[in-house]
């Protein structure tokens, strides 16, 4: 009962102390957050990581040129292992993406548990579209790289 009680104050808490913008990102990062878990969980129970499940990229498939997102889960598998510089090399928006959201998801359950201050409500949407273009810039620069030279990222 007392722990029903809690709990209906940290909900009655969270939904009065963030505003609609940074609730709905916040709701987002935990399904985010719940997705990586059950992948972890999945690995754990039957071995099965996702991280290594081939799948084809509809863009290169139809255009033959690396898509914007070119790059993200060599990235992901390079930074789960340590290796910050091959992440970096192969997806650049990914390891700044992750620090934010880290960062953010902090930031909101310091603020909703322990009343921290934190940023303005949707301070946060400037860091999204600095990773928007991060993502274009890099694309741009891995298709001039396979249009004028060749070299192909994804390969």
């Amino acid at each position: 009962m007392r722990s029903q009680i809690m709990l209906n104050s940290l909900k009655t808490a969270y939904k009065n102390k963030l505003g609609n913008t940074d609730r709905i990102l916040f709701e987002l990062g935990l399904v985010a957050l719940g997705i990586g878990f059950a992948a972890v969980l999945l690995y754990f129970i039957t071995g099965i990581n996702v991280l290594r499940i081939k799948y084809p990229c509809a863009f290169n498939r139809v255009t033959h040129l690396c898509c914007p997102g070119c790059g993200g889960t060599r990235s992901l598998r390079a930074l789960l292992n340590g290796e910050i510089l091959k992440s970096i090399y192969d997806y650049p928006p990914l390891l700044y993406g992750v620090i934010v959201y880290v960062v953010f998801m902090v930031r909101c359950f310091l603020h909703i548990c322990f009343g921290v201050k934190k940023s303005p409500d949707g301070a946060v949407v400037k860091y999204i579209y600095i990773f928007v273009a991060l993502m274009l810039i890099q694309w741009v620069v891995k298709l001039v790289a396979q249009l004028a030279f060749g070299y192909y990222w994804f390969v």
